[in-house]
């Protein structure tokens, strides 16, 4: 993912152009999540309407330097503009980037009137761009530019639209589908117990029958194999609860379930090529 940082005030470009390669190592981690972000920071000179604007395909923050007041009361003129832009047409993919407020000195914070609505966040010098990244990642989050993604190896979970993706290809998944695929993904190889599964849906809400359990865990194990043509699988270990695992690992157990019947199994797959799943 390209992150572009628009600045406006040419010493404040100077001096984040001059520390930009710093920019390269930042990709928070967020337990298991590893996003790797490339970065361009990009002098806007004259400030005009479209820079306030993001694109989901290339997210962008404004930073501003506030030693310049004008800038931030241009900004409060122009955004009124855009706003009305981007709700007409509606279907348009952007939004408006997060802008971040960049202050000479602690004084000089001190001294600053209150901030309009549209700052998503400030800080002061010297910074470090290590710092100033997270921050930008955080306000691209906040507004909703950055979707959350999940990486376990070759699948990615992306919560906010519940979607799972195996190499080029995505399926969508159930409220519920989504909960149990961020438990399991989370602790991959790990056998979930059945009373970590009840916790789990009565935490959400849903009904905590066995039955209900073990019709979701189908959906989304039918879905992950789907998906990943059955390289990856939800086996059930006996009295105990499930595991997501490499289709093609041994049971982690004896009495694990599963491949230890292939009869079973085989009338299993079977029924991928006829039964489908659809959202709920």
């Amino acid at each position: 993912m390209r992150i572009t940082l628009k600045v406006i005030g040419k010493e404040l470009f100077n001096m984040l152009d001059a520390s930009k390669e710093e920019l390269q190592a930042v990709s928070p981690r967020i337990g298991v999540q590893h996003d790797h972000f490339e970065w361009d920071v990009v002098d806007l000179g004259a400030l005009r309407p479209e820079h306030l604007l993001s694109f989901p395909d290339r997210p962008s923050a404004l930073l501003i330097d506030a030693q310049e007041p004008a800038y931030v009361q241009k900004i409060q003129l122009l955004e009124k503009k855009e706003l009305t832009f981007i709700k007409n047409p509606p279907f348009l993919p952007i939004v408006m980037s997060p802008i971040v407020l960049i202050f000479r000195s602690t004084a000089a914070l001190a001294e600053a009137p209150d901030f309009p609505d549209f700052v998503a966040d400030w800080v002061c010098t010297p910074l470090t761009m290590s710092d100033l990244g997270r921050r930008t990642i955080a306000a691209l989050r906040r507004k909703n530019i950055l979707k959350t993604k999940l990486h376990f190896g070759s699948l990615t979970l992306i919560p906010d639209v519940r979607l799972l993706s195996f190499q080029s290809k995505a399926i969508h998944l159930t409220p519920s589908e989504c909960a149990l695929a961020e438990l399991f993904l989370n602790q991959m190889g790990t056998v979930i117990l059945i009373k970590d599964l009840v916790a789990l849906f009565k935490s959400s809400g849903k009904s905590t029958e066995g039955s209900n359990i073990r019709v979701t865990i189908f959906q989304l194990r039918l879905k992950l194999e789907m998906l990943t043509k059955s390289q990856y699988t939800l086996a059930s270990v006996y009295k105990q609860g499930y595991v997501l695992r490499p289709k093609n690992r041994p049971p982690l157990a004896n009495n694990a379930v599963g491949e230890e019947n292939p009869h079973r199994t085989s009338c299993y797959l079977e029924q991928h090529q006829y039964l489908t799943i659809r959202d709920q």
